[in-house]
């Protein structure tokens, strides 16, 4: 069944509240259904697989009153020890508006014992949508069968929830990570009823109706694939859409809704919207507080979403049945309490923009990975998250801006991120749709382009290179926009210690046997920017050859994005993200060395980004000039070769040493005495002035 709710991730935490008994299994015989199954031949491609699904199957009835009964079906075989994590069942339910009426799993091991698992074995668990949901009435009960399963066994499971929601619709997933051999829904409706049907990522796919009973059906369908630069698999795998309703005039299914398009939702929604977000005399005073002193609209918008970024985050979830999962508290309660979800903090900007005398509305989008939203489709369930768009004038900068044709320019702003300033929004928000709620004039629009300058790296190399190859230097990283975002994120989530471990970690790629480094984080959150500052001692960087040539890589920092693609066929979508980065290198030579090779000019540009490379030298010193820019961009499988060969020739590029030749060491002079020769050892040097 359909689940309502904003702030959701893709994946869930789960906290275990109930887990009843240590021995819960016991011998019995398998069902009809899933002993079919698991003496039937396997068609589809098991290659690499730790498991196949033999079955996957949906039933939901709908009764006059709206009622939903659906029942699942679930059979894996086990084809190595690693298929033992396959080996879970889960039924989700929500505890204010349906009930769990039957979940049961077996495992028929290899040798045909059946082992049956009931209640006794079941854990009953609440879904978090994040660590911070105070509560929430989306549960899970879950059986697993890890230890009792072996290679070739299988297991399967039947759940049977009941219950109501709020919208006439529903989606079928037809394929996971693992290959499967069949997957398919059945829908049955009161005979008067309609309903219209539309697969995702696929052909058209014909229902066979059986009287009452509508069943889509796919199989075999091979694993999803993972490949590298590529949308997530499960955004391209084929699924089913379905909306349904009762006959005009009808009395069927009172208080559901059948939705007919992205505009009525924006009409649905907005009023309740409009409503959460009345004023009162607190957020006046608050505001007033907040703003004094403040001159220019951008500082006061600044003021207010800086105050609502700070509120805390925490989830309250509750009428799921009617859509209560995007339907927000009264942003009197959430100044009150001092907390709230998504929805909750981008009501409460909402109202203190008002009082300020800035409109704005709410955008409810889809946050995580880039989404992939099927705009034919209009249903909330396709969104996770809700933030903000204010009305500006033609002056608003930032790159969080759209023109809409009707509201004019709209700055978009997610008061949930603390990381992210005003003016920006993070890479998982950029280059998708939102559906935005105003009214009549509200609806599915586009959100802010991702563009290179609003990603963007500039990095400063100063380093001395002496003559056993120790290099000791200083880098200097000035992240802008995205780019800083992503950096302060990860510093603010980090302990002081593991970030610098973090830092290092990613320095050591490159840079071996690091030494005394420093690093020195500066934050300048309004800007928009985040610097590092890096001083380091790498021993042995530089590589000796018989003792007379010296070579080095100028590039000392892999890009932070780098991906390595290989010559795999390719099956899925490549997707090039916007970002820019540039590099300034400057490295003192040892005095006793000339250049004897160092890497030739590069000059590669694509419709997809621009790879810039030179090398100079000159008074001892050799600079190393790079420069990335990658424009957003998603290929299709055939454009592969071109784009695995534009990184290819970045990374053979960035391979390429810099070799330098010792000076012949000049003869002495008749008389002088002879020189005192220092040998050098790698591990012993020390780096300058230390």
């Amino acid at each position: 069944m359909s689940r309502i709710r904003l702030c959701s991730p893709t994946s869930f935490r789960l906290a275990v509240l109930f887990w009843a008994s240590t021995v819960p299994a016991f011998a019995a015989s398998a069902p009809s259904w899933l002993s079919a199954v698991a003496q039937a031949p396997v068609t589809v491609g098991t290659k690499d697989a730790d498991a196949v699904v033999l079955l996957h199957e949906g039933r939901e009835e709908i009764g006059r009153d709206g009622e939903r009964t659906v029942r699942i079906r679930r059979a894996i075989r086990l084809l190595n020890a690693d298929g033992k994590k396959h080996a879970v069942a889960a039924a989700d339910y929500l505890s204010g508006s349906s009930a769990l009426k039957s979940f049961k799993a077996w495992l028929i091991k290899p040798g045909g014992e059946v082992v049956a698992y009931g209640k006794k074995a079941t854990a009953d668990l609440v879904i978090h949508a994040t660590a911070f949901e105070l509560y929430g009435e989306a549960r899970r009960q879950v059986i697993t069968a890890h230890d009792e399963a072996d290679s070739g066994a299988v297991f399967g499971y039947e759940s049977v929830v009941v219950g109501r929601t709020l919208f006439n619709q529903e989606l079928w997933r037809f394929q996971s990570e693992l290959p499967t051999e069949r997957s398919a829904f059945t829908l049955q409706l009161p005979p008067d009823w309609t309903c219209a049907d539309r697969m995702m990522n696929s052909a058209p796919l014909p229902a066979r109706i059986e009287g009452a009973q509508r069943t889509w059906s796919l199989g075999p369908l091979d694993a999803l694939a993972e490949e590298p630069m590529s949308p997530s698999a499960a955004s391209l795998a084929p699924w089913l859409a379905l909306d349904w309703r009762p006959p005009p005039k009808s009395r069927d299914a009172p208080g559901s809704v059948s939705v007919i398009s992205w505009r009525q939702l924006s009409e649905l929604f907005t009023a309740k919207y409009d409503a959460a977000a009345a004023p009162d005399e607190a957020m006046r005073s608050r505001v007033a507080q907040l703003l004094a002193g403040a001159v220019s609209p951008w500082e006061k918008l600044q003021r207010l979403g800086g105050f609502v970024q700070r509120v805390n985050y925490i989830s309250i979830l509750l009428d799921s049945a009617n859509a209560g999962g995007y339907i927000p508290r009264p942003a009197a309660r959430v100044l009150q309490g001092n907390y709230g979800d998504c929805k909750d903090k981008a009501t409460l900007l909402r109202a203190l923009l008002a009082v300020a005398g800035f409109k704005s509305h709410p955008l409810i989008v889809s946050a995580g990975e880039r989404a992939r939203l099927q705009p034919d489709w209009p249903a909330p369930s396709q969104f996770n998250h809700c933030i903000l768009a204010i009305e500006a004038d033609e002056a608003a900068g930032g790159l969080a801006t759209i023109d809409h044709p009707r509201l004019g320019r709209l700055l978009v702003f997610d008061p949930t991120d603390p990381h992210t300033p005003l003016g920006l929004l993070r890479r998982s928000l950029l280059a998708g749709e939102g559906l935005l709620l105003a009214g009549e004039l509200g609806g599915l629009i586009r959100l802010p382009e991702a563009r290179p300058e609003g990603d963007r790296l500039i990095r400063l190399v100063r380093a001395e290179l002496d003559g056993a190859g120790n290099i000791h230097g200083r880098i200097e990283e000035r992240f802008h926009g995205v780019a800083a975002s992503a950096v302060r994120g990860e510093f603010h989530m980090l302990k002081t210690g593991d970030f610098e471990k973090h830092i290092e970690r990613r320095l050591a790629g490159t840079l071996p046997a690091l030494r005394d480094t420093k690093i020195k984080p500066h934050d300048f959150f309004l800007r928009g920017e985040f610097a590092l500052d890096v001083e380091l001692f790498s021993l042995g960087y530089g590589k000796m050859m018989r003792d007379e040539l010296l070579t080095f890589k100028p590039a000392l920092v892999a890009r932070r994005d780098s991906s390595q693609l290989t010559k795999k066929p390719r099956t899925l979508p490549i997707v090039v993200t916007a970002q820019a980065c540039e590099e300034h290198a400057e490295f003192k030579l040892p005095d006793d060395c000339v250049v004897e090779e160092m890497p030739p000019a590069l000059n590669v540009e694509t419709e997809f980004g621009r790879y810039r490379a030179s090398c100079r030298q000159g008074n001892g010193t050799l600079i190393f000039e790079r420069s990335l820019e990658l424009r957003d961009r998603e290929l299709p499988a055939a454009e592969y070769e071109k784009v695995r060969g534009f990184f290819e020739k970045i990374s053979r590029h960035e391979q390429t040493p810099v070799v330098l030749r010792r000076k012949p060491a000049a003869a002495p002079q008749a008389g002088a005495p002879a020189p005192t020769v220092e040998k050098s050892v790698g591990s012993a040097s020390k780096p300058p002035g230390r």
